[in-house]
């Protein structure tokens, strides 16, 4: 296989899903499009990486069918309000997975749970997310997919009943930072930073709805590019309550692109060094860029978390975040919080090691990127 056409694409979806309709609105396509006229013109991914990228762009396109025919039978769904739920975002490796693995262990939080972006339809039965059928069937897989990238767990890993990024109900309209990052797109990575997000969050909150209507609770949500993205995301949730989290730039920019690297040659015949090196500094850098003029604009929308207190004391940090949220501090959240610690070590798969050299970039230069940033945060980074 050497190439992937759009018809492809939608044929498979369509066999997926037993011959369900298109979805109802067409923002999907663009996004798409792009994608593969990128992978046709680049030509840089293994036979491995076409046969992955076609099952998840079907997956993605599937979901989406799904949702919106499971949308048109149940319209009541969409009455009920997505109230007050609480992102976390901000630069990527600043602690965002920590901080939602913590708010998760509170039993009034509902996180989005890794298994559940691709199988939101029909939802998991009241009382029943970690023991639907669905959940297990993924967790059954958590084994081999440490066995199967024994790097990439080192950077990242999450359990399939456990919290995720909401990058995967975005894809689903084909508007996510995850596909970037993948192989080089260099025209969606151009696309990804201005064009017209709505219509993804507005499918995210559609999903939203769809989980919430038989497990409800206050959402936790996590994805970092929710930095990127920030304007789109206080328009589709108004009463969102922010935490962005922070770590020295360099530092975040070293272990990022070490791990996108390590992702990448599951994709690729080689590592796209020159892509990664063309196109991702600069999208790091509007993941503070961005909330920084948010801020700037209103100050009382977000609670800054730095990464140093995280680390120092959690239980602490967790607190804090709390009082802000004018949320109780319960002592059985608190003895789930200290469990997971002890369960989940830093380095719990292996230490990852990561060097801005390795990638071609210099610590004055990524200081140069975000100064601006560093100038409001730098003293607590």
């Amino acid at each position: 296989m050497s190439s992937l056409s759009f018809q492809e694409i939608v044929d498979g979806a369509r066999e997926a899903t037993g011959g369900l309709p298109d979805p109802d609105s067409d923002s999907w396509r663009e996004g798409l499009e792009i994608l593969l006229a990128d992978h046709a013109a680049e030509q840089c991914l293994s036979e491995r990486g076409w046969q992955i990228l076609r099952s998840r762009y079907v997956s993605a396109l599937a979901s989406r069918m799904r949702v919106d025919a499971y949308l048109r039978d149940n319209p009541q769904i969409l009455k009920a309000p997505v109230v007050a739920p609480i992102v976390i975002l901000g630069l990527v490796r600043t602690g965002t997975t920590l901080v939602s693995y913590l708010m998760n262990e509170n039993p009034q939080h509902r996180s989005l749970l890794r298994w559940e972006p691709y199988n939101a339809v029909p939802p998991a039965a009241p009382g029943a997310l970690t023991t639907d059928a669905r959940c297990i069937a993924e967790k059954a897989n958590d084994q081999r997919m440490i066995e199967g990238n024994p790097e990439g767990v080192k950077t990242h890993f999450e359990p399939a009943d456990g919290p995720t990024e909401c990058v995967h109900l975005l894809a689903q309209d084909f508007r996510s930072m995850m596909f970037m990052a993948l192989t080089a797109t260099p025209r969606y990575a151009d696309w990804i930073m201005q064009c017209d997000m709505r219509s993804a969050y507005e499918h995210r909150k559609r999903v939203l709805q769809i989980l919430q209507s038989t497990n409800s609770g206050t959402w936790v949500l996590k994805m970092p590019s929710d930095a990127v993205f920030i304007d789109a995301l206080v328009e589709t949730f108004p009463d969102a309550r922010l935490i962005w989290t922070h770590r020295d730039p360099v530092t975040a920019f070293a272990s990022s692109m070490n791990m996108r690297g390590t992702s990448t040659r599951i994709f690729n015949q080689d590592i796209p060094r020159d892509y990664m090196a063309e196109k991702f500094p600069a999208q790091l850098a509007a993941h503070v860029l961005r909330p920084l003029r948010f801020a700037q604009q209103h100050p009382d929308r977000l609670y800054h978390l730095y990464y140093k207190e995280v680390m120092r004391d959690p239980i602490a940090a967790m607190q804090a975040i709390y009082s802000w949220l004018g949320e109780d501090w319960l002592p059985a959240t608190e003895t789930g919080m200290q469990r997971w610690l002890a369960e989940n070590p830093q380095n719990k798969f292996g230490r990852h090691e990561y060097a801005l050299e390795d990638w071609g970039l210099t610590a004055p230069q990524v200081t140069e990127s975000v100064a601006d940033y560093l100038a409001v945060h730098g003293t607590r980074l």
